[in-house]
């Protein structure tokens, strides 16, 4: 699946899950996720992020799925300027205690992780997830943000502008980039 979003940063949460409901999007998710990231080694030629990759293994309420994305060139590979775009691919794991050791049994091992609070709606085929970052004895270093998820730039950017989000920054970074921006040490293992 090809995976297009804009992040909007610093949201006031309960004015914009107000704003969402009033256009008829359907709350479908709000918990807790944790994200837990696997790598090759340093040393091996391989790795993953080094060649624009992410393997990660993601716990949502009881549900355990691994994601496989692979960030696509702006330049090269029909990327937009504004938009973080990749092709994603997300299976269900039955036992994740299984699964993360056939990972580290052929080389791959934990690298980093995180966690957040997140609040999903959709709207057909749109997504909106509202993520909220806690570190530190729970405290929020990270203000709230919401990811726009659609079929192209211009959509989400429609979306932006009847949510009333015009005013707010808008990028297109991964999490590593967001955590840098806001001075937030990222959770290494």
């Amino acid at each position: 699946m090809l995976e297009k979003e804009i992040k909007i940063l610093e949201v006031d949460v309960p004015k914009l899950q107000k704003r969402l409901e009033e256009l008829w999007a359907k709350k479908t998710f709000e918990g807790y996720i944790h994200d837990v990231y696997y790598d090759f080694p340093d040393e091996d030629k391989n790795k993953m992020e080094a060649n624009k990759r992410l393997f990660r293994v993601r716990k949502k309420w009881d549900i355990h799925m691994y994601t496989i994305k692979r960030k696509r060139n702006k330049t090269f590979e029909g990327g937009e300027k504004g938009v973080k775009i990749a092709d994603e691919w997300e299976r269900n794991i039955t036992d994740v205690e299984s699964f993360t050791k056939v990972l580290e049994k052929y080389g791959m091992k934990a690298t980093r992780e995180k966690k957040k609070y997140r609040i999903s709606y959709a709207l057909d085929w749109i997504e909106f997830d509202i993520d909220d970052y806690f570190y530190e004895n729970d405290r929020n270093l990270i203000p709230p943000l919401l990811e726009i998820e659609a079929s192209s730039k211009q959509e989400i950017l429609d979306w932006i502008d009847k949510l009333w989000l015009k005013n707010h920054k808008q990028v297109d970074w991964w999490s590593k980039k967001l955590f840098k921006n806001y001075w937030v040490e990222y959770s290494w293992l």
